[in-house]
């Protein structure tokens, strides 16, 4: 029924802000108090956790009933630019993603809410100090984040199909991104960097086969990795190069 599909679709996003915010109240948010100075790690850990009992739970309920089930909103009608084939939904994808990420973009550098999570990331000890309610501004970022999620979430069942497992293979190339751009980079340089990284994820595809695209993703990360802890360990080869293109 198509007259459901927006009710569900705005349900099922507030669902997931609901479930973001009461994992961050009930879980991360004492974890990390209780595991002090490896509150990162931590609540790395219980993430994972909660993402596999999450899906398996789901599994439980929902696919020992429906193998897959697809969500057919935007139609899927195949376009041919100069010998490349996209359809019109990668069209509004790549259009909501880039509104998403500018959006988000402006809300941090113009707005006063923006400031005070800049503030709270920076240093979240002296933004308690200058009055900025660090709990509150952490919440706010989980239900900015869950919706950021769950458009994305939307688009991937509607190009693919909705599953139970369907946001681990996304989760795990937005930690490539993320280590890519740099953490507390700009929503902009984020995106164009998760973009260039798809490029090259289609390109790998085309050159090679599609079974190298994870490869070829994953190499980049590890070339990264290794660039930086070589880096670390003897940074005065990295100088020497540089001294030389002066």
């Amino acid at each position: 029924n198509q007259y459901a599909v927006l009710p569900a679709v705005l349900i099922g996003l507030a669902g997931g802000v609901l479930f973001s915010v009461l994992l961050e109240l009930l879980v991360y948010r004492p974890v990390a108090r209780r595991a002090g100075p490896n509150a990162l790690l931590a609540v790395f850990v219980a993430s994972f956790g909660i993402t596999i009992a999450g899906q398996a739970l789901i599994q439980l309920i929902v696919q020992s009933r429906i193998a897959s089930e697809p969500l057919n909103w935007i139609p899927i009608d195949p376009q041919d630019v100069g010998g490349v084939t996209f359809t019109t939904l990668d069209i509004w994808a790549v259009g909501v993603f880039w509104a998403c990420a500018v959006l988000t973009w402006a809300l941090l550098r113009f707005t006063p809410l923006g400031r005070e999570i800049e503030a709270v990331r920076v240093n979240p000890m002296m933004a308690r100090v200058v009055g900025i309610r660090t709990g509150r501004t952490y919440v706010v970022v989980f239900v900015i984040g869950s919706l950021l999620g769950g458009i994305a979430a939307l688009f991937f069942a509607m190009d693919n199909a909705a599953t139970a497992n369907m946001g681990t293979e996304p989760v795990f190339y937005a930690f490539v991104v993320a280590f890519l751009a740099g953490l507390g980079s700009s929503p902009l340089w984020i995106m164009l960097v998760g973009t260039l990284l798809g490029v090259v994820e289609g390109l790998s595809a085309e050159l090679f086969s599609p079974q190298w695209q994870t490869v070829v993703v994953f190499g980049i990360l590890l070339a990264l990795l290794v660039i930086k802890a070589a880096h670390a360990w003897r940074p005065t080869v990295f100088r020497l190069p540089a001294a030389l293109a002066r």
